[in-house]
């Protein structure tokens, strides 16, 4: 079935009916069909979230936490916060990079990543400083600083 999900088809879909198949293919990833879909939809490279907040149990947001608790996700927060600036400095490029366009302030994208991220530094002893602006590379603007 995910077979017959071309790139043209997958392409021609709202994100809306994207985000709902994305759904489906994340909730089959335990079957190899499930998981074809699922990457086949990344592969594309057009957004597969809805227009609004995501969610906890969103397969962006748990993506976005696999990331950012991944070894590279924490080694990147904690280079940042060693450097003087927000751990979301390092962890911005990964969720570029893994995301492409279902990164942004258009599904709040970037504040459940600041979210994620201010649970993971305070998980490995940080106290919450001032919010400082992120470096232009950055799709999130502001981010809480640690100590």
């Amino acid at each position: 079935m995910s077979a017959a999900w071309t790139h043209e088809k997958l392409a021609a879909l709202s994100v809306h009916d994207r985000a709902k198949l994305y759904s489906n293919a994340c909730r089959l990833g335990h079957t190899a069909e499930g998981a074809d879909l699922k990457q086949r939809i990344e592969d594309v490279g057009l957004p597969y979230s809805e227009d609004a907040a995501l969610r906890g149990d969103d397969p962006i947001t748990r993506k976005m936490t696999d990331i950012i608790y991944s070894p590279e996700g924490r080694a990147a927060a904690l280079k940042s916060q060693s450097e003087g600036l927000p751990a979301m400095a390092g962890i911005d490029p990964l969720l570029q990079i893994a995301l492409g366009s279902d990164y942004g302030p258009h599904n709040r994208g970037t504040i459940k990543a600041g979210e994620i991220t201010g649970a993971l530094m305070r998980s490995l002893g940080f106290q919450k400083g001032p919010e400082k602006e992120l470096p232009p590379h950055c799709v999130a603007k502001t981010a809480a600083t640690w100590h």
